[in-house]
């Protein structure tokens, strides 16, 4: 059988094929021209017995563009120019069959057009100009043949004739291409068509196309969702660019949209087209979608249906990641509730400053030896912490051995402004660990004050009073704070421990940057209530 023969009856098939699709489809084609030559585009093959409508993407009237007419349903180009390169869309319509053909146009300036029909030399006796539209404007056409561009003698072909002899020899390989002179409307224009000659090898072996994917698949889509379907296929051997690759459905509603394409891998040639269903609706569940690659050799096909996806599994989904986001800002909120609490209170400081009927916000204890003048405990307690707290965020503090008036019962003075204290800080030094001040510490034991100083005695009664109302009141909450290495919790009575060990301790360094005490500083106001700032 030769190769025109297969030719033949693969285009029988096809059309036979698409005769029984009954829906509308969208296809795209490439069409390369030359300038200054008549070329024409045909919207499909059943568009003379129906109506066509023919407009430039994107919808763009034809009526402004020069040198374009229609006529009998096609779309002639008189000539072809460099502006008319783009792309054109052609609507069909015949009886339940509607069709798009969307025509990418390429104008070039060369000499001769490229090859659009191709023949085996050993199964052809002569080559035709196939430009029956030019001959059926002009019957009167002059015709003359180049061979690879080049001019042909008269004598080879005949004065005027639409064919050109062809003796099946490899000798007549090349690009075979007429030029016809003809008038229309009053008009010269000249018209061309190449035809390719080509000799096939021995072992020449023509393989039909395979579907890659899909084979038989079901895939979920939502309602009102875009979707995207891709459908690969093993190009046989020796395509000679005949392959075709589409899609199409067994439902006459739907509207297929498909971009189709020639890739390469490992040395083999594969088509793809991908589907694109801008919105999924009804009409498209359980109907199959079919991808048809066909070739001069065979065809294959592979179907998908698509079936709505599960409420359930939908929502399980969702609130999956509302779970999942839920966690996350509570993990933030978590590793950033410091800041977060420092934010609010600036941002909404009238709302949150207590109103609990408390004259200070903070009373300040620290815990020293017999040279009061040298102690860091001292130093931090009169010097740095009313500076800052005070000075630059507002808080009221009761400092002891600062703020106590001459004459006043000191028992009596602790207690009063203990109860009106909404804090407790606690500075804690080396010397907070001497067994004196260890002993003057509220323990299970008995406390013995007549061993201690004067100043050791306060700052042991001051803690008593605190600790009680922190431990058995639950009225006042308590800070600790390091100022001094050294201070470790196994040497701290068991009051101490029990606070260190479930709201923690705050170090400060005395000889550190500022900036290395920022951090100090924002968990110090972090456990102060919210105060106005000055």
């Amino acid at each position: 059988m030769s190769f025109s023969t297969v030719y033949f009856q693969w285009i029988l098939l096809s059309t036979l094929w698409v005769a029984e699709m009954k829906e509308h489809m969208t296809h795209r084609r490439s069409a390369n021209f030359v300038a200054g030559l008549v070329f024409n585009l045909q919207c499909n093959r059943n568009s003379q017995n129906g109506s066509v409508s023919w407009s430039r993407v994107p919808s763009q009237s034809l009526g402004n563009i020069t040198g374009i007419t229609i006529k009998d349903n096609m779309l002639w180009f008189l000539p072809a120019e460099l502006v008319h390169s783009g792309e054109y869309s052609c609507f069909s319509r015949n009886g339940n069959e509607t069709q798009e053909m969307i025509f990418e146009v390429s104008v070039q300036n060369v000499t001769c057009p490229l090859m659009n029909r191709q023949d085996d030399v050993k199964s052809t006796k002569e080559v035709k100009c196939f430009l029956p539209h030019v001959f059926e404007l002009d019957p009167g056409a002059q015709v003359s043949w180049r061979k690879n561009c080049l001019p042909l003698p008269l004598f080879s072909t005949g004065k005027n004739s639409m064919v050109f002899p062809v003796d099946r020899s490899d000798e007549m390989v090349g690009l075979f291409t007429c030029f016809v002179n003809f008038t229309f409307e009053g008009l010269n224009y000249s018209a061309a068509q190449t035809t390719k000659i080509y000799s096939q090898p021995s072992d020449f072996v023509v393989t039909k196309p395979k579907i890659i994917y899909p084979k038989q698949e079901t895939h979920t889509v939502t309602l009102g969702e875009s979707f995207k379907l891709s459908c690969k296929a093993l190009v046989g051997k020796n395509d000679m660019e005949e392959t075709d690759i589409f899609w199409t459905s067994d439902c006459e509603c739907l509207n297929l949209s498909y971009e189709s394409s020639t890739i390469k891998e490992s040395e083999q040639l594969y088509k793809l087209s991908v589907l694109s269903i801008s919105e999924v609706k009804d009409e498209y569940l359980n109907t199959d979608l079919t991808c048809v690659v066909q070739h001069p050799a065979g065809s294959d096909f592979g179907t998908v249906r698509l079936i709505q996806a599960s409420q359930k599994e939908r929502h399980y989904w969702i609130g999956l990641g509302l779970v999942a986001l839920v966690t996350l800002l509570g993990a933030v909120a978590f590793l950033f509730r410091v800041d977060l609490v420092l934010v609010y209170r600036d941002v909404c400081s009238s709302s949150a400053v207590c109103s609990d009927g408390k004259s200070y916000d903070a009373y300040v204890s620290y815990l020293h030896g017999d040279q009061l003048i040298s102690s860091s405990a001292m130093t931090f307690g009169l010097h740095f912490l009313p500076e800052v707290l005070e000075g630059l965020y507002g808080y009221k503090l009761f400092i002891s051995g600062r703020d106590e008036l001459p004459g006043e019962a000191v028992h009596e003075v602790i207690a009063d402004r203990m109860s009106r204290s909404r804090r407790l800080i606690i500075v804690l030094t080396s010397q907070s660990q001497t067994d004196a001040t260890k002993k003057s510490l509220i323990s299970d034991d008995a406390v013995r004050l007549e061993e201690s100083s004067c100043a050791q005695m306060c700052a042991a009664y001051e803690q008593r009073v605190g600790l009680y109302d922190a431990l058995v009141k639950q009225g006042l909450k308590v800070l600790l704070v390091q100022v001094e290495d050294g201070v470790e919790e196994a040497s701290l009575p068991e009051s101490l421990r029990f606070i260190h060990r479930t709201k923690g301790i705050l170090r400060w360094r005395q000889n550190a940057s500022d900036r290395a005490n920022r951090r100090f500083w924002k968990y110090v106001r972090y456990h102060m209530p919210p105060a106005q700032r000055q």
